[in-house]
Protein backbone atom coordinates (compact mmCIF):
# COMPACT_ATOMS: atom_id res chain seq x y z
CA UNK A 1 0.00 0.00 0.00
CA UNK A 2 0.72 3.79 -0.45
CA UNK A 3 -0.10 6.68 1.15
CA UNK A 4 0.51 10.15 0.53
CA UNK A 5 1.35 13.05 3.20
CA UNK A 6 1.30 16.11 1.47
CA UNK A 7 2.96 19.14 3.69
CA UNK A 8 4.73 16.43 5.66
CA UNK A 9 7.64 18.85 7.42
CA UNK A 10 5.50 20.53 10.23
CA UNK A 11 4.77 18.97 13.53
CA UNK A 12 0.87 17.69 12.31
CA UNK A 13 2.57 15.97 8.94
CA UNK A 14 5.42 14.36 10.30
CA UNK A 15 3.18 12.86 13.10
CA UNK A 16 0.82 11.32 10.20
CA UNK A 17 3.86 9.86 8.67
CA UNK A 18 4.60 8.17 11.56
CA UNK A 19 0.90 6.91 12.58
CA UNK A 20 0.43 5.58 9.01
CA UNK A 21 3.78 3.71 9.45
CA UNK A 22 2.77 2.51 12.76
CA UNK A 23 -0.56 1.16 11.58
CA UNK A 24 0.51 -0.15 8.69
CA UNK A 25 3.39 -2.42 9.01
CA UNK A 26 3.27 -3.40 4.99
CA UNK A 27 2.97 0.63 3.65
CA UNK A 28 4.77 2.69 1.98
CA UNK A 29 4.94 6.81 2.72
CA UNK A 30 5.64 9.26 0.55
CA UNK A 31 6.20 12.17 2.15
CA UNK A 32 6.34 15.92 0.30
CA UNK A 33 7.62 18.91 2.32
CA UNK A 34 9.36 22.72 1.63
CA UNK A 35 11.46 20.76 4.67
CA UNK A 36 14.36 18.40 4.75
CA UNK A 37 13.51 15.28 6.19
CA UNK A 38 13.76 14.47 10.07
CA UNK A 39 16.24 11.90 11.30
CA UNK A 40 14.30 10.31 13.06
CA UNK A 41 11.90 9.11 10.44
CA UNK A 42 12.10 4.93 9.26
CA UNK A 43 14.38 5.10 6.58
CA UNK A 44 13.29 2.13 4.96
CA UNK A 45 9.93 3.02 4.54
CA UNK A 46 9.48 6.68 3.70
CA UNK A 47 10.01 8.42 0.39
CA UNK A 48 10.97 11.74 1.05
CA UNK A 49 10.51 14.37 -1.54
CA UNK A 50 11.71 17.83 -1.18
CA UNK A 51 9.35 20.34 -2.96
CA UNK A 52 9.06 23.74 -2.87
CA UNK A 53 5.28 25.05 -2.01
CA UNK A 54 4.39 26.20 -5.62
CA UNK A 55 1.70 25.21 -7.37
CA UNK A 56 3.99 24.76 -10.33
CA UNK A 57 6.59 22.20 -8.26
CA UNK A 58 3.58 20.59 -7.01
CA UNK A 59 1.99 19.54 -10.53
CA UNK A 60 5.76 18.67 -11.58
CA UNK A 61 6.25 16.29 -8.48
CA UNK A 62 2.71 14.24 -9.49
CA UNK A 63 3.17 14.43 -12.87
CA UNK A 64 6.56 12.69 -12.77
CA UNK A 65 4.65 9.78 -10.53
CA UNK A 66 2.11 9.72 -12.83
CA UNK A 67 4.42 8.78 -15.81
CA UNK A 68 5.93 6.33 -13.37
CA UNK A 69 2.38 4.73 -13.01
CA UNK A 70 2.20 5.80 -9.10
CA UNK A 71 -1.02 4.63 -7.72
CA UNK A 72 -1.97 6.00 -4.14
CA UNK A 73 -4.65 4.14 -1.50
CA UNK A 74 -5.09 7.36 0.42
CA UNK A 75 -3.35 11.09 0.48
CA UNK A 76 -3.89 13.64 3.59
CA UNK A 77 -2.54 17.25 2.51
CA UNK A 78 -1.59 19.32 5.83
CA UNK A 79 -1.49 22.63 3.29
CA UNK A 80 -3.19 25.43 4.70
CA UNK A 81 -1.70 29.20 6.39
CA UNK A 82 -3.26 31.10 9.12
CA UNK A 83 -0.30 33.52 10.09
CA UNK A 84 3.56 34.48 9.60
CA UNK A 85 5.63 37.35 11.56
CA UNK A 86 4.02 39.77 9.02
CA UNK A 87 0.49 38.88 9.00
CA UNK A 88 -2.23 38.14 12.02
CA UNK A 89 -5.95 37.36 11.00
CA UNK A 90 -8.16 40.48 10.96
CA UNK A 91 -10.15 41.36 13.89
CA UNK A 92 -12.08 44.14 12.50
CA UNK A 93 -13.04 45.11 8.61
CA UNK A 94 -10.72 47.88 9.24
CA UNK A 95 -7.79 45.48 8.75
CA UNK A 96 -8.58 43.61 5.41
CA UNK A 97 -6.53 44.17 2.49
CA UNK A 98 -6.49 42.44 -0.66
CA UNK A 99 -3.20 40.91 -0.61
CA UNK A 100 -3.87 38.94 2.69
CA UNK A 101 -6.57 37.86 1.79
CA UNK A 102 -5.77 36.77 -1.63
CA UNK A 103 -3.04 34.60 0.05
CA UNK A 104 -5.44 33.04 2.63
CA UNK A 105 -7.47 31.93 -1.00
CA UNK A 106 -4.92 31.47 -2.82
CA UNK A 107 -2.88 28.54 0.46
CA UNK A 108 -6.28 27.28 1.90
CA UNK A 109 -9.30 27.11 -0.91
CA UNK A 110 -6.93 27.22 -4.19
CA UNK A 111 -3.93 25.08 -3.57
CA UNK A 112 -5.60 21.46 -2.30
CA UNK A 113 -8.21 21.61 -4.84
CA UNK A 114 -5.14 21.56 -7.93
CA UNK A 115 -3.70 19.26 -5.78
CA UNK A 116 -6.80 17.34 -5.84
CA UNK A 117 -7.43 17.73 -9.54
CA UNK A 118 -3.36 16.47 -10.07
CA UNK A 119 -3.99 13.10 -8.07
CA UNK A 120 -7.24 12.23 -9.86
CA UNK A 121 -5.34 9.62 -12.44
CA UNK A 122 -3.33 9.13 -8.91
CA UNK A 123 -6.19 7.48 -6.52
CA UNK A 124 -7.38 4.12 -6.95
CA UNK A 125 -10.68 3.60 -8.92
CA UNK A 126 -11.69 -0.06 -8.06
CA UNK A 127 -10.44 -0.08 -4.59
CA UNK A 128 -10.87 1.32 -1.26
CA UNK A 129 -9.37 4.93 -1.18
CA UNK A 130 -9.13 8.36 0.86
CA UNK A 131 -8.14 12.03 -0.14
CA UNK A 132 -8.61 13.88 3.34
CA UNK A 133 -7.55 17.79 3.62
CA UNK A 134 -7.22 19.95 6.91
CA UNK A 135 -9.81 21.92 7.17
CA UNK A 136 -10.93 24.27 10.23
CA UNK A 137 -13.89 24.48 12.77
CA UNK A 138 -14.01 28.25 12.09
CA UNK A 139 -14.70 27.54 8.44
CA UNK A 140 -18.46 26.75 9.65
CA UNK A 141 -21.03 29.50 8.22
CA UNK A 142 -23.22 28.02 10.75
CA UNK A 143 -21.04 27.63 13.84
CA UNK A 144 -19.27 31.41 13.60
CA UNK A 145 -20.63 33.19 16.47
CA UNK A 146 -17.32 35.06 17.44
CA UNK A 147 -16.87 36.57 13.75
CA UNK A 148 -12.99 38.04 13.28
CA UNK A 149 -10.48 35.85 11.35
CA UNK A 150 -12.40 37.23 8.22
CA UNK A 151 -10.08 35.75 5.41
CA UNK A 152 -9.27 32.47 7.25
CA UNK A 153 -13.05 32.06 8.04
CA UNK A 154 -13.80 32.86 4.53
CA UNK A 155 -10.89 30.46 2.61
CA UNK A 156 -12.04 27.54 5.15
CA UNK A 157 -15.33 27.87 3.77
CA UNK A 158 -14.41 27.65 0.31
CA UNK A 159 -12.41 25.19 0.68
CA UNK A 160 -15.47 23.01 2.17
CA UNK A 161 -17.34 23.76 -0.38
CA UNK A 162 -15.03 22.60 -3.20
CA UNK A 163 -14.54 19.38 -1.27
CA UNK A 164 -18.02 18.78 -1.27
CA UNK A 165 -18.54 19.09 -4.79
CA UNK A 166 -15.39 17.35 -5.61
CA UNK A 167 -16.62 14.84 -3.57
CA UNK A 168 -20.14 14.39 -5.96
CA UNK A 169 -17.87 14.22 -9.36
CA UNK A 170 -15.38 11.77 -7.97
CA UNK A 171 -18.25 9.04 -6.96
CA UNK A 172 -19.33 8.41 -10.89
CA UNK A 173 -15.33 7.92 -11.57
CA UNK A 174 -13.95 6.67 -8.22
CA UNK A 175 -16.87 4.90 -6.45
CA UNK A 176 -14.74 3.51 -3.22
CA UNK A 177 -13.35 6.94 -2.79
CA UNK A 178 -13.72 9.05 0.29
CA UNK A 179 -13.04 12.65 0.19
CA UNK A 180 -13.28 14.81 3.23
CA UNK A 181 -12.79 17.71 5.63
CA UNK A 182 -11.38 17.55 8.89
CA UNK A 183 -11.10 19.62 11.75
CA UNK A 184 -7.82 18.57 13.73
CA UNK A 185 -8.59 19.96 16.83
CA UNK A 186 -6.05 22.92 18.50
CA UNK A 187 -2.26 20.95 18.06
CA UNK A 188 0.64 22.02 19.75
CA UNK A 189 2.36 23.62 16.50
CA UNK A 190 3.50 26.80 14.72
CA UNK A 191 0.25 27.55 13.63
CA UNK A 192 -1.28 27.75 17.63
CA UNK A 193 1.43 29.47 18.76
CA UNK A 194 0.28 32.68 19.28
CA UNK A 195 -2.71 32.09 20.26
CA UNK A 196 -2.23 29.34 22.73
CA UNK A 197 -2.37 31.05 26.16
CA UNK A 198 -6.26 31.82 25.33
CA UNK A 199 -6.75 27.92 25.04
CA UNK A 200 -8.41 26.34 27.77
CA UNK A 201 -6.81 23.85 30.32
CA UNK A 202 -6.58 20.07 28.33
CA UNK A 203 -8.18 21.58 24.66
CA UNK A 204 -4.34 21.66 23.41
CA UNK A 205 -3.41 18.72 21.75
CA UNK A 206 -0.07 17.11 20.69
CA UNK A 207 0.50 16.60 17.38
CA UNK A 208 0.82 12.56 18.11
CA UNK A 209 -2.97 12.59 19.53
CA UNK A 210 -4.17 14.74 16.74
CA UNK A 211 -2.70 12.03 13.96
CA UNK A 212 -4.05 9.07 15.87
CA UNK A 213 -7.45 10.76 16.14
CA UNK A 214 -7.79 11.73 11.69
CA UNK A 215 -6.35 8.65 11.38
CA UNK A 216 -9.37 7.12 13.50
CA UNK A 217 -11.73 9.73 11.67
CA UNK A 218 -10.50 9.44 8.04
CA UNK A 219 -10.17 5.26 7.83
CA UNK A 220 -13.35 4.67 9.80
CA UNK A 221 -15.48 6.83 6.68
CA UNK A 222 -17.26 4.89 3.71
CA UNK A 223 -17.72 6.03 0.42
CA UNK A 224 -21.22 7.23 1.57
CA UNK A 225 -20.02 9.62 3.86
CA UNK A 226 -17.80 10.94 1.10
CA UNK A 227 -17.75 14.86 0.90
CA UNK A 228 -18.27 15.64 4.49
CA UNK A 229 -16.49 17.96 7.19
CA UNK A 230 -15.92 16.07 10.47
CA UNK A 231 -14.61 17.27 13.94
CA UNK A 232 -11.25 15.10 15.11
CA UNK A 233 -13.55 12.91 17.47
CA UNK A 234 -15.75 12.09 14.32
CA UNK A 235 -18.68 13.82 14.63
CA UNK A 236 -20.47 16.04 11.86
CA UNK A 237 -19.78 19.50 11.76
CA UNK A 238 -22.31 22.15 10.41
CA UNK A 239 -21.68 23.97 7.48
Amino acid sequence: MKYLVYGAGGGIGQALVEELLKRHTDAEVYAVSAQKQPSGLNQDRVKWFLTPHSLEAMEERLGQWQTEGIMFDGVISTIGWLHDNDNMPERRIEHLNATQLSRYFEVNAIFPMMLLQALKPLLAKDSPAFFAQLSAKVGSIEDNHLGGWYGYRASKAALNMFLKTAAIEFKRTHKKLVISSIHPGTTDSELSKPFQERIPEGKLYTAEQTAERMLNVIEGLTPSQTGGFWFWDGSALPW
